[in-house]
């Protein structure tokens, strides 16, 4: 037998974004639920979650102007994952058109927050998720380590989508 929900006490995802964590940039993306999504019950399995997500994660920053990795003539740059959490509370099937929304809630210098809700076709939320990342720079020679994030990535999430120009390559 599958259980969808459980007793807890679930916070809605707009209260889960405090005050002090001001929306900064919203984004969303249609999105089929793919075969490969699925597991053998027939429902996505809770790491296609994920994969939506992170998915809608690039598709916003290509939105902006960035990429995922970048380069500057010190080496590669990037925001991997520090915390990942998801939340399901209803299953989708294969061929089910979903909506990722994502917002991002935090940008304080070295790390980003993103909250995010995946919804069916009628509108509701299935899935509630948090990503937080930091902004590292990948030495060939060294493990990665926090830096600060650009001046150019900050004004590109920041900014309005329509004003940004294309980044680094």
């Amino acid at each position: 037998m599958i259980c969808w929900y459980s007793l807890e006490v679930r916070v809605p995802f707009r209260d889960a974004v405090s005050a002090s964590s001001p929306l900064i940039a919203e984004f969303e993306l249609i999105r089929e639920v793919r075969l490969v999504d699925t597991d053998s019950t027939g429902f996505a399995h809770f790491s296609s979650y994920v994969r939506m997500m992170e998915e809608t994660e690039y598709a916003f920053l290509r939105s902006r102007g960035l990429r995922v990795v970048l380069y500057d003539e010190r080496g590669t740059m990037g925001f991997p994952r520090l915390h990942v959490s998801i939340s399901i509370f209803a299953p989708v099937s294969f061929g089910e058109q979903v909506l990722v929304k994502l917002k991002l809630t935090e940008l304080d210098g070295k790390q980003v927050t993103y909250c995010f809700e995946i919804c069916n076709r009628k509108g509701e939320v299935i899935v509630e998720g948090i990503f937080r990342a930091a902004f590292c720079r990948f030495p060939d020679d060294a493990p990665p380590f926090a830096i600060l994030i650009p001046d150019f990535v900050t004004t590109a999430l920041t900014g309005s989508p329509d004003l940004i120009p294309e980044t680094q390559a």
